[in-house]
Parts: structure tokens; sequence; C-alpha cells
């Protein structure tokens, strides 16, 4: 009976889950607008840059693997995340791996999730400074 009772506990507890747990891989998807970032400086220091209204930075993650950066009255050079285009991430823990083309390594850059909700991600690609995105 003890091992009935046993089997029973675990199986309800297995089934229940918390309401809104959802996984950075989930979270993640969609259009992320730009809005501010920290421009590496130096190794320690950083300059805030917010992007002015009228230019944007956009960066998409799909479902699929693949992300796409574009641009709307600016150029890569001025305001961009990464200023590739288009590329693979990949979900590491509480990192992001991003390959583009643009990049030096065939294996990216592991990138640290900062923090990830519904309406804002925050990622740190260089290790001093991070990039504030908006869902778009």
């Amino acid at each position: 009976m003890r091992y009935v009772i046993l089997v029973f506990s675990l199986l309800i507890a297995g089934s229940c889950s918390k309401p809104g747990n959802v996984t950075p891989s989930d979270t993640i998807v969609g259009t992320w607008r730009l809005t501010a970032y920290c421009k590496p400086a130096s190794s320690s220091a950083c300059t805030a840059v917010k992007v002015p209204s009228g230019k944007s930075v956009f960066v998409a993650f799909g479902k699929d693997g693949k992300f796409n950066e574009t641009y709307e009255n600016t150029k890569p050079i001025e305001y961009s995340f990464l200023g590739c285009g288009s590329g693979d991430y990949t979900i590491e823990g509480n990192n992001i791996r991003i390959v583009a083309l643009c990049m030096s390594s065939t294996s990216g850059r592991l990138m640290q999730l900062v923090s990830v909700n519904n309406k804002q991600l925050i990622l740190n690609p260089f290790g001093s400074g991070e990039y504030t995105f908006e869902r778009e």
C-alpha cells in the first residue's frame, strides 16, 4: 500500500507545473528592437549609447534557430548589434551563441543572456556593457 501511495504522489508531483515558467529559448523567439547599449571603450569600461528615435535596429530570433538583424534609417556601423545581417543561434544554459558570416570564428560568439522576459531582452556580448532590447 505504501508503494502505491508513493507512486501516486510522484505522479501528481510530476504532473504539476508552474504557470508562466518559460524557458529562455521560448521567450527569446520574436523580434526585438535595440533601445540602448554600452559601447565597449576598453576591456572593463563602456560608453552608454541610446538609440535615437527615428533610427532602429531589429533582431529577430526564430523558432528554427535562425536570427536576422535589420535596420531602419541607420547603417550597421552607427547603431548595430552585430552588423552582420543574419545567422544562427543556440541557447546554451544562461548564454546565447550567435554564429554569423561576419564573425572570424566558425563557432560564433557566446554572449551572456543577462535577462529575458516578455517585454525586455538584455545581452552582454563583449563582457563590458549590456545591450537592451524591447519586444516589438
